[in-house]
Parts: C-alpha cells; structure tokens; sequence
C-alpha cells in the first residue's frame, strides 16, 4: 500500500471565527468552571498553608512533644503493671500473714487453756502434798508417842528384869506384850 497523506484544509481566519460562535457555552458551565477553578485555587491554597505550617518549627515541635508524651505514657504504663504486680504479691503476703495471725492465736488460746490446767493441776498436787504433810506429820507425833511409851515400858521391862522380882511373874508378859507391840505400832505409823 501506498502511504497516504492527508491535507488539511486551512480555513480562514474569518471563518474560524464564525465556526467558534457556533460552539457557544451555556451559562451554566462557565458558571460551573469558575466555581471549579475556584475551588482548585482555594485547595491549593489551603494545601500550601497547610505545607507552610507543617513545616514550621512549632509543628515539628508539636510532634516532637506529642511522641514524647506517648512515650512517657508508655513507661508509666509499664510502671503502673508492675506495681499492680507488686500489689498483688502484697496483698497475697498480708492474707498468708493474717491467716498466720489467727493461726498463732487460736494456738495462744490453747496454750493458756493448758496454762490454766496445769494450774489447777499444780494446785490440787499442792494441796495433795499439803495433805500428805499433815498426815505425815500427825502420824511422825503419833511415831514420837509410841516411841516414848516403847521406851517407857523398856525402861520398866528392864527395871523389872534387872530388879529383885520373883520369877514368873507378870514381868515376862510385859516383855513378850512389848516385843509384840513393838513391830506392830511400827507397822501401823509406815501404814
């Protein structure tokens, strides 16, 4: 195929003219071309604004302090968990703690009730021995009495022997009545 070319036909100027005024724009679309353009210019604008203020040092300054914050938030978070942590732990102390105060108590408790028991123990063994005392010492007077006859009736068993009394008299009753007696008020005093 062989190339083609195209030609384009100039149209005078006058014509051209002629040919725009037939393209005519209603009212509304310039109308709405201008509020479009309006609108570009404000939003750039603002964009720029917006750059300029970005940009500046007390925005930069802003962020600076605002990730500052967030960090110093941060670590009082962390400070915050481990002291609740701690709480926690101390809390468990002081239960472990009360449950061992109550524990030592009742023990204290029961420790003075055998406090009071062997009190009372440690009293009637005293008044036992109190007992046992007295007795001992009534039966060590009643001893001292019957060794003060034994020995009255030796000295009078030894008179009668040692003296000029006939044979076979009573004299060989009131030995034989006193080896007797003897062992048995002996027995009697131990008893």
């Amino acid at each position: 195929m062989a190339p083609t070319s195209y030609r384009y036909s100039q149209l005078p100027t006058d014509e051209f003219a002629k040919n725009l005024g037939d393209l005519k724009l209603p009212v509304r679309v310039w109308v709405l071309l201008g509020l479009l353009v309006v609108v570009v210019v404000g939003l750039s604008v603002a964009v720029g604004v917006f750059a300029v203020q970005a940009n500046s040092p007390a925005c930069k300054d802003g962020l600076q302090a605002e990730q500052e914050c967030r960090n110093i938030t941060h670590l009082l978070e962390q400070e915050l968990t481990r002291a609740q942590e701690v709480l926690r732990g101390t809390e468990a102390q002081a239960a472990t703690c009360n449950q061992t105060v109550e524990t030592l108590k009742i023990s204290l408790e029961e420790e003075k009730a055998a406090g009071h028991k062997q009190q009372e123990l440690v009293q009637k063994l005293q008044d036992v021995i109190k007992t046992l005392n007295q007795s001992l010492q009534n039966k060590s007077s009643q001893l001292e009495k019957k060794s003060a006859e034994l020995e009255k009736l030796r000295k009078e068993n030894e008179a009668l022997v040692f003296g000029k009394s006939p044979p076979n008299s009573g004299i060989t009753l009131h030995l034989s009545v006193a080896a007797v007696l003897l062992p048995l008020s002996l027995l009697a005093l131990l008893a």
